[in-house]
This record gives structure tokens, C-alpha cells and sequence, in this order.
């Protein structure tokens, strides 16, 4: 197949920014340029169908879907793999806390760790998170709730509650 310009523009602009999404969804950096090369394999063949304006769109969630199958097919990343990395002293304090967030979002469920990557990581709307995960509104809004909460429990963070609303 020959290669088509635009796509090849888009990849050198917007693949650091796939891979990261994926590292934050699979938390291995080769599972997630892996996922990150199928999802873009899947992008090209339907590549001029795809409006531009929606194309960062149209990758992410070729990104999600592919994370998805990928969980399907592979055994969860073990967190002592993670807890070897943290426990090494040449590490700064970012990297640590790199390792550690990572860590703990590989704790909470594929479409838990999704929707709060989309909210919280990407930074988006729960009505786009909902479009990018193909759910509704509150399914975001459930999922995001259940994920922050559980990694609260695994941070060991002691915040207190919003006013109004009781600790789980």
C-alpha cells in the first residue's frame, strides 16, 4: 500500500502524544508503541475517510479500541514488576512518581483506567470522553468516579471529602 502524505504528516505530529495515551492505558512502553502501531495500521486503511478536524479523534480511539483487544490478550502488567523499579535509588522523584501513577492506573480495570485517563490525563469533557470510549455520559461519569476513588485507596491518600460527601 503506498503511503499517503497527510497520513504520514499526522503520525510525525501526533504520535508522542498517541504513545503516550497508550502508556498511560497499558503501562509498558512496548505494549503501548505496540498498540500504538496496530491502531495506526488500522487508521491508514481507512485513512481518507476519516475528516481531518476529527482526526486526533479517530486515532485515539483507534488507540483505546486496541488497548482493549491487547488487554484481552495479555495477562495485566504484575505490580511487582513496577515495585522493583520504584525501590531503585537512582531514580529522581519525577520518575518515581512516574512509575508509581502508572503503577497504580494498572491496578483499576481496562475501561475504568480509560475514562480516567480521558478525564483526568487528556483532560476532557465527559461528554468527549464518552464519545472517545463509545459509552454514555454517565457510564464516563461512573467509571471516573470508581477509578479516582480506587486510586485514592492505592495512593494511600488521606484527602479529606468534599463537602458534603461522605468518604467510601
Amino acid at each position: 500500500m503506498p503511503g499517503d502524505p497527510d497520513f504520514d504528516a499526522f503520525v510525525r505530529e501526533r504520535y508522542d502524544q498517541l504513545l503516550r495515551y497508550a502508556l498511560m492505558l497499558a503501562g509498558r512502553r512496548s505494549d503501548a508503541e505496540e498498540i500504538v502501531q496496530e491502531a495506526l495500521l488500522r487508521c491508514l486503511a481507512r485513512w481518507r475517510r476519516v475528516p481531518a478536524d476529527n482526526a486526533v479523534a479517530y486515532a485515539r480511539k483507534a488507540v483505546y479500541h486496541e488497548f482493549l483487544r491487547t488487554v484481552r490478550r495479555k495477562p495485566p502488567v504484575p505490580l511487582a514488576e513496577y515495585a522493583e523499579q520504584l525501590d531503585v535509588a537512582d531514580f529522581s522523584r519525577a520518575v518515581d512518581d512516574r512509575h508509581h501513577v502508572l503503577a497504580v492506573l494498572q491496578q483499576l480495570p481496562a475501561r475504568q483506567r480509560a475514562a480516567v485517563v480521558c478525564r483526568v490525563v487528556l483532560d476532557m469533557t465527559e461528554a468527549q470522553a464518552a464519545g472517545e470510549l463509545g459509552c454514555a455520559v454517565g457510564t464516563v461519569k461512573s467509571l471516573t468516579s470508581r477509578g479516582l476513588a480506587r486510586v485514592r485507596e492505592l495512593w494511600g491518600a488521606d484527602e479529606p471529602a468534599a463537602p458534603g460527601r461522605r468518604r467510601p
